[in-house]
């Protein structure tokens, strides 16, 4: 210091230059920062692979990846090979009520990579009989019908582009599953056939094609090998028709 508290030029200068380099040094820093950010620049040059479709419901839709009883979404796997990754979110006794909440659960694990079609099979835990041994999983009609609204809304919202399925529960053999009653589950096949017109979302109505044909079941409330060959080709039909661009051969071949 000089005698009159001043800073010699030579230390003010070595100062300032020292002061000039933290800051562009900072700078550099927070750029790098905002380029390596996890939020990317609205256009992307990311890799995004195949197509991602997402087959959501319950232990029907669980049990649809199974090869040994021929699974309808084993079977779309096999058809989407190298065309689109094929995803099962069928979970085990789950309802509307279980599954809407985690909604936007799903919704942030895809935010990276938006589903190009969900198909949505709800509904046959959800009619089952409330006085029967699986009345836990029973929901009031009037409430699996806004569930199922909501859903639609929650990935219309999240996932503009992505194509919607509706999958109505299917037949029932009462005497094989007394929990359930095929009259009962028609109200809720008919629930989701009015929701989907509402929405403007297609329909596979399983109840109505295929009563009568109880023998396309294992136990009386899930698909046997012939039910899901024949599950398959619905949805397939289903998909040519509402989204012929979703088809296989519309769609490349990755890698």
């Amino acid at each position: 210091m000089s005698e009159k508290g001043q800073v010699p030029p030579l230390q003010r200068r070595t100062v300032v230059l020292m002061a000039a380099t933290a800051v562009a040094m900072f700078a550099f820093w927070s750029m790098l920062n905002t380029l390596q950010s996890p939020n990317p620049p609205a256009v992307s040059t990311r890799f995004k692979g195949a197509p991602l479709f997402i087959t959501l419901g319950d232990s029907i839709t669980q049990l649809g990846v199974d090869p040994k009883r021929l699974g309808f979404q084993a079977l779309l796997s096999s058809d989407y090979v190298r065309k689109a990754d094929v995803v099962n979110r069928g979970l085990s006794g789950w309802t509307t009520q279980g599954w809407l909440p985690k909604v936007p659960l799903l919704i942030d694990e895809w935010q990276y990579k938006p589903p190009s079609l969900i198909t949505i099979f709800l509904g046959a835990n959800d009619a089952a009989l409330i006085d029967s041994v699986d009345k836990g999983q029973h929901v009031p009609l009037e409430e699996y019908t806004a569930n199922l609204r909501t859903m639609v809304n929650l990935f219309h919202a999240a996932f503009p582009s992505c194509s919607l399925l509706f999958l109505t529960p299917p037949v029932v053999d009462d005497a094989r599953w007394p929990s359930r009653a095929n009259l009962e589950t028609k109200k809720y096949a008919a629930a989701c056939v009015q929701v989907a017109n509402e929405t403007h979302v297609p329909v596979v109505d399983f109840w109505t094609r295929l009563q009568g044909r109880t023998d396309l079941l294992a136990d009386g409330l899930h698909f046997n090998e012939a039910g899901n060959v024949v599950a398959h080709e619905m949805i397939t039909q289903a998909i040519s028709q509402f989204y012929p661009h979703l088809v296989p051969s519309a769609l490349p071949d990755e890698f």
